[in-house]
C-alpha cells in the first residue's frame, strides 16, 4: 500500500468510527429524552405525537428515581418508547417559564403526559412507585 492509500484508509476508518459514535450518542439521548427548548413541546404535539414532559433537576433524588423507573419500564415494554416522545425539562431553568405556568407545573419531579391539547395524566413529586409510572405510560397506548 502506498502512503497515499494508507492515509485514505485511515481517514475512512476514522470516519466510520466517528459515524458509529454519533449513532450511539443518538441512541443514548433518545433513551433519556430530548432536551427542552422553547416550543419543542408544542411542535411535537402539533405533529401528533404523545409527549411526556419530564421536569427534573440534577440534584433531585425523586427525579433520578423517575428516570430509573422510566428506563426499566421502556426496556421491558418497547411500545412505551415507540408511542411516547420524552422531553426533559430542566426545572431550574424553565420552572418559572410561561410553559410551566400554562401546564400548571409547580415543582420538579413532575411527569406530564400530553396528546394534542389534552393532558392524559401526571405524576408530581416523590411518587416513586413503579406501578404508578406504569399506569401513566399505559395511557399513551390507549
Amino acid at each position: 500500500m502506498t502512503l497515499g492509500q494508507q492515509g485514505e484508509y485511515m481517514m475512512r476508518r476514522l470516519g466510520l468510527g466517528l459515524a458509529a459514535a454519533l449513532v450511539c450518542m443518538g441512541s443514548l439521548s433518545s433513551a433519556a429524552g430530548l432536551e427542552y427548548v422553547p416550543r419543542l413541546d408544542r411542535d411535537k404535539l402539533s405533529e401528533g405525537q404523545t409527549v411526556l414532559l419530564k421536569f427534573r433537576t440534577d440534584w433531585c433524588l425523586a427525579c433520578d428515581r423517575h428516570a430509573e423507573i422510566l428506563e426499566k419500564l421502556t426496556s421491558e415494554n418497547p411500545a412505551y418508547g415507540e408511542a411516547i416522545t420524552t422531553i426533559v425539562v430542566d426545572y431550574d431553568t424553565f420552572g418559572n417559564s410561561q410553559m410551566a405556568d400554562r401546564r400548571r407545573v409547580k415543582q420538579n419531579a413532575t411527569l406530564l403526559l400530553l396528546r394534542g391539547r389534552r393532558e392524559l395524566g401526571r405524576i408530581e413529586g416523590a411518587v416513586m412507585r413503579e406501578d404508578e409510572v406504569r399506569k401513566l405510560l399505559e395511557l399513551a397506548l390507549q
